[in-house]
This record gives C-alpha cells, sequence and structure tokens, in this order.
C-alpha cells in the first residue's frame, strides 16, 4: 500500500524507506500539578496531533523532487494510518540529507524529516 498518497496534491516520486506515525496529545502552560495533593491538573489543548517520521533513500533528482515537494510552510498531506488515508494541514521539520555514497559522480541520499500537523 502506498503510506504517503500525496502532498499537496502530488504523489511522491518513490515510497519513504521508513515511515512512522506519533499522535500527540497538547497541553496548556498551565497544566501542571497541585501543590496540596500533588495531582495532575490537566489543561488540555488538542488531542491526536499528528508527526510523521519519514526517510528516503534515492538518487539526486529524486531527493531534489522530494525536497522541492515538501518546501513551504504548510502542505496538506494524505497519508495511510490503520488502513484508512488521512488528510491534514502540515508543516516540515529541518531535513537531514546525508550523501552514502557516490559512484561516477553519481550521489546515493538518504533525506530524513518529520510532517508535523499545524
Amino acid at each position: 500500500m502506498i503510506v504517503i498518497k500525496s502532498i499537496n496534491g502530488t504523489a511522491p516520486p518513490i515510497e519513504p524507506l521508513t515511515f512512522s506515525i506519533t499522535k500527540s496529545d497538547l497541553y496548556s502552560d498551565s497544566t501542571r500539578r497541585s501543590s496540596e495533593t500533588g495531582k495532575l491538573m490537566q489543561y488540555p489543548i488538542r488531542f491526536g496531533v499528528y508527526s510523521l517520521a519519514l526517510e528516503y533513500l534515492g538518487n539526486d533528482a529524486v531527493i531534489a523532487q522530494l525536497e522541492s515537494l515538501i518546501s513551504g510552510s504548510s502542505l496538506t498531506v494524505v497519508f495511510l494510518d490503520n488502513g484508512t488515508y488521512v488528510t491534514k494541514e502540515m508543516y516540515p521539520s529541518d531535513r537531514e540529507n546525508t550523501t552514502e555514497k557516490i559512484i561516477n559522480g553519481i550521489g546515493r541520499h538518504r533525506l530524513s524529516f518529520n510532517l508535523i500537523e499545524l
């Protein structure tokens, strides 16, 4: 199955080498423990905020396409979660591009980044 169906309406040129989903809950800065009882006083803001960790392996051209695809501050991402495609507005984290091997002037790159729900 295709795990990333599209980013801003465009299908990625290759499937990721690794793909993981994290869902986080966001709490207000006011969340703290009570000084009287020591119990946590939670002030939730949002539940189930998605973060996708992606890693791709490809040549110069493919990695350049991927970097172009995730440039920008707001991306509409359609991805697979538990057998169902989900659409979320996300932004890219820092991108790490490591050149693993260069043979005859052709590089093989490992690109990793997170896409985080706005």
